[in-house]
């Protein structure tokens, strides 16, 4: 199967695109009296698995596009400034999403401390583009292969081991707030680098043993590894409530990184599985996966709104409706955001220049709005 786009990570990638749209459609539009029942409880935690999913495959990507591109990215190349300038505009928008108000001017001027706190927060775009760019710079600086893997495994061990650490430290009080929120969640971050960073680079040391490995073993044993994971993380996880229970252990905890990564493995083999039998090579889940940048941002608008206070679904309907109508309208946005991918994706095969000067002619209209908007 060509490196360049293999089916999985597209399969895999698309079905946590689809699934964090049904999660951010329960977490915003559920009922709250609903919330505390088990079934609340065991979809939450299924629905917990499609951020750690997310990052895992945008890892994973990471080390096809290296290898692919050989030297290209081992240093300061034409191709690697380009691929940079793609991740910063991925983390600009996450924080465009986040600005206080449509104008520059009163974002500026007009901003109250809980807006900047808002504006700064650490959101997963942020939380991928900033953790892509520090490995693509530790590429470059590292030439050596196994050097630069003992590296990427200190890295990983590091952001596993010290997130319990990070996320009792108060960084607002070290560094200025807009670098203090990508350390923890104290002043709003939902993806701080301690823990969801690790994630990343699990996915970007899987790549390297699925994929790249000098044998199958690892990939016909994920069902193994899956299961060692969960199981020793529900063993530390048992020691986090004796030991530091007054640190958040959900988010924290090294024993819930195990499990959430044990059971995003077993995805993996399972997807893998699957599409190893497909004799299509198309789907639909396919191009969600192609275009989830752009599932990713639409739907968050559609749901939670933006500063240029555009109809939300929030705003509009808010935590109201049961599981039924929640699940009618996931059905709908998922609709919608196949049509929008779909389009789009066609869009980008057929005339890729034109596709181009679409994308900067939004950007370059909204900055325009942003800045002359009083």
């Amino acid at each position: 199967m060509s490196l360049r786009r293999l089916g999985y990570i597209d399969q895999f990638r698309g079905l946590a695109a689809i699934f964090m749209i049904e999660t951010h459609v329960v977490n915003a539009l559920l009922l709250d009296p609903l919330r505390s029942h088990l079934t609340f409880k065991v979809l939450d935690f299924v629905n917990g698995l499609v951020a750690p999913s997310f990052l895992f495959v945008a890892g994973f990507s990471f080390t096809l596009a290296v290898n692919r591109k050989g030297d290209a990215y081992r240093r300061f190349s034409p191709e690697l400034f380009k691929h940079i300038r793609r991740l910063l505009y991925i983390w600009a928008t996450g924080y465009l999403l986040q600005v206080p108000y449509f104008s520059l001017l009163k974002s500026v001027h007009g901003s109250t401390p809980q807006n900047l706190l808002s504006f700064f927060a650490v959101n997963i775009l942020q939380c991928i583009a900033a953790t892509l760019i520090l490995i693509h710079l530790l590429r470059v600086i590292i030439k050596d292969d196994k050097k630069f893997n003992c590296v990427l495994y200190g890295l990983f061990a590091f952001f596993v081991i010290a997130a319990p650490v990070a996320g009792s430290i108060d960084f607002s009080s070290i560094f200025p707030v807009y670098i203090a929120q990508y350390f923890n969640g104290l002043q709003g971050s939902l993806f701080p680098l301690f823990p969801w960073s690790s994630f990343l680079i699990a996915g970007t040391i899987a790549s390297q043993w699925v994929t790249f490995g000098k044998d199958s073993r690892f990939a016909d044993n994920l069902v193994k590894i899956s299961g060692i994971l969960v199981a020793s993380g529900l063993v530390l996880v048992g020691l986090h409530l004796r030991l530091m229970p007054q640190i958040n252990l959900f988010d924290y905890s090294p024993g819930w990184f195990l499990i959430r990564m044990g059971f995003v493995l077993l995805l993996l083999k399972m997807i893998i599985l699957y599409e190893s039998k497909r004799e299509h090579t198309s789907s639909v889940v396919k191009i969600f996966g192609r275009e989830s940048f752009l599932v990713y941002v639409t739907h968050v608008l559609i749901i939670y709104g933006s500063t240029a206070r555009n109809a939300s679904l929030v705003e509009r309907i808010g935590p109201t409706l049961n599981y039924l109508q929640c699940l009618g309208i996931f059905v709908l946005l998922a609709l919608a955001m196949y049509a929008a991918a779909y389009v789009w994706n066609n869009l980008k095969q057929r005339d890729y220049n034109l596709s181009r000067l679409v994308q900067y002619t939004f950007v370059a209209g909204f900055f325009y709005l942003f800045i002359s908007n009083p």
